[in-house]
């Protein structure tokens, strides 16, 4: 089966309706309305680069990463993306990122060595409403905005799919920076519409990427990769 493909066939300034989708509540009006008036004059200040993560049994990131789209420089850009992307042919534990421009989806990443994310286990009939306001959020720096006294940064977000849920990630640089740890945490919760909010604390936690059991092996691969390419 052949990886997700986008097809840009033109361009919708708004999300179309999906399926679990087809009300919008007026919360979350407001937020596409607050934060697309503030974008749609202007370009993000940080480009973005859309990445489909293949699951295979690799600490390779070459064996896994396949670029969509290298430069998300405005609103319009991404929804021309976000609306043409095939969501539903996104296989089982498989993942799709949106990431700062210079900086892979991988923790071996110099942008991401230090620091870890944000995870929230989300309903399937929830999870695209809810990557699609993170995703927002997160390319408009209203996220970022929470870390920038601390001196962090919020790097991207992914979601990938598993059985029941998805597993939907933000990504910041500074993994022991609790103060900044708790700010983006505090402000993802207060700034989602309030129908996606988690019901639990215990649907959601923070871990830094050096606490993985995969963490050593990456950073091994990457050492062993940069060894090959001197000899």
């Amino acid at each position: 089966m052949s990886n997700p493909t986008i097809q840009t066939t033109g361009i919708d300034p708004e999300p179309e309706a999906s399926s679990n989708d087809t009300k919008l509540p007026a919360t979350r009006k407001t937020l596409h309305q607050n934060i697309i008036g503030k974008l749609r004059p202007l370009p993000f200040q940080y480009r973005w680069v859309v990445w489909h993560e293949k699951h295979v049994e690799s600490a390779n990131y070459h064996d896994r990463l396949y670029l969509l789209h290298e430069d998300v420089a405005d609103i319009a850009t991404f929804y021309r993306i976000y609306n043409n992307y095939p969501w539903e042919k996104v296989r089982l534990r498989d993942s799709v990122h949106i990431f700062r421009k210079g900086t892979k989806p991988i923790w071996e990443d110099p942008e991401n060595v230090n620091g870890g994310c944000w995870t929230f286990q989300v309903p399937k009939a929830k999870s695209q409403s809810f990557f699609h306001e993170l995703a927002i959020l997160c390319m408009a720096n209203e996220l970022q905005a929470a870390v920038q006294g601390e001196h962090d940064h919020v790097l991207g977000v992914s979601t990938s799919v598993r059985f029941k849920t998805h597993l939907i990630s933000v990504w910041n640089k500074s993994g022991r920076n609790e103060k900044s740890i708790r700010a983006l945490g505090d402000t993802i919760i207060e700034r989602l519409s309030e129908d996606l909010r988690p019901a639990s604390t215990k649907s959601y936690y923070y871990k830094r990427h050096d606490e993985h059991d995969g963490f050593a092996a990456a950073l091994e691969a990457v050492r062993k990769s940069q060894e090959n390419s001197t000899s």
